[in-house]
């Protein structure tokens, strides 16, 4: 599977041994309009951003699809960056605080294509559902931090230099510390745009967390990119260079996370360039330091997640009227294209 031209998969948020993590208020500034997407899982959310997605790439459009950092199979959002138009699911993402003045806001609540008397009779099992989903995602935190933090900190321990001797990014990101909490902003991302004042800084995540192990996108995302791979030490000293040159060039650099330590860059990638730098392989998740297997207590909080989870879109899908809906989003279409157009 590779991406198809003009389309990109990456995760905007992270569920890392930092906890919750989001990149999106890094990447608003640069919106002027934002589809809203309201309503429980199976209310046909993702579907909905899929289609549109691949409608408007059909017509010539740029696409990234966001994926859900919950679930890494479905579609959290879609943005076309160079138009500055996004499409979220607000139960995939965490609490939106927008960053950019002037961005126009349009809501659709999918809850207005459920039958409301089936609704209410699921109403008692549905909050049942999201409780335990939410002690879950709780959980589950907690037991990354407990399992595979210490992993960052031998990865961290490899690095033979002193704290002056760092490079400036690399240097803040290995120093600040990164709150637990739903929003930005990502400190690294900040000092970076200081600093290049003159480039455009896009943090995304590559790695999803599964029962059954890491979903990486990475192979996919860097397709059609030519491809420097870095081993051991002299990865921070090239990473430093390249971000320096990139200072008097003046372009978009995409900086690819760590999935358990947003402070550690693993990747940069020049889409003007074709051009990828990475930490090792990035097929081979050993380079990344993700070989391990998760310990049996993960993967039962994992399995039992991706199964409540499945139960609550049983349970919302049993209330849609999908022919509805599938009426609805050749509206919504129509809408998006006269956006689109009126900015061209």
């Amino acid at each position: 599977m590779r991406n198809k031209t003009g389309v990109r998969h990456y995760f905007a948020e992270g569920i890392t041994t930092r906890g919750y993590i989001s990149l999106l208020p890094n990447m608003m500034p640069s919106w002027q309009r934002a589809y809203v997407l309201l309503g429980g899982p199976g209310t046909g959310k993702s579907t909905f951003i899929k289609v549109i997605g691949l409608e408007l790439l059909d017509r010539g459009y740029e696409i990234d699809f966001l994926r859900s950092a919950r679930d890494p199979d479905s579609m959290a959002g879609f943005i076309v960056p160079r138009q500055g138009l996004a499409m979220l699911d607000a139960m995939e993402v965490s609490p939106l605080r927008w960053r950019a003045p002037g961005v126009i806001e349009k809501f659709i609540d999918f809850s207005s294509f459920c039958n409301e008397l089936n609704l209410e009779k699921q109403r008692t099992s549905i909050l049942q559902l999201e409780n335990q989903l939410q002690e879950l995602q709780m959980r589950l935190e907690e037991e990354l931090a407990a399992e595979l933090g210490s992993l960052i900190g031998n990865r961290s321990g490899k690095i033979p230099v002193e704290r002056e001797d760092l490079s400036w990014i690399l240097g803040n990101s290995a120093h600040l510390k990164v709150k637990k909490e739903h929003s930005g902003p990502w400190p690294l991302a900040e000092n970076a745009l200081r600093l290049l004042q003159k480039s455009v800084i896009n943090p995304y995540f590559l790695h999803g967390l599964t029962a059954e192990g890491w979903l990486n996108l990475a192979p996919y995302f860097l397709a059609d990119f030519d491809q420097i791979r870095l081993e051991g030490d002299e990865t921070l000293d090239a990473l430093d260079w390249v971000l320096r040159e990139a200072q008097q060039l003046g372009q978009r650099i995409d900086i690819v996370l760590h999935p358990l330590n947003p402070d550690e860059v693993i990747g940069i990638v020049f889409p003007e360039r074709h051009l990828a730098i990475w930490q090792g392989n990035p097929e081979n998740l050993k380079d990344q330091g993700l070989d391990r297997p998760f310990s049996k207590k993960l993967v039962e909080i994992l399995a039992a997640w991706q199964t409540h989870r499945s139960q609550l879109k049983g349970k919302y899908m049993e209330t849609v009227n999908f022919d509805q809906l599938d009426s609805y989003r050749e509206t919504v279409l129509n809408q998006i294209l006269g956006d689109l157009q009126r900015k061209e």
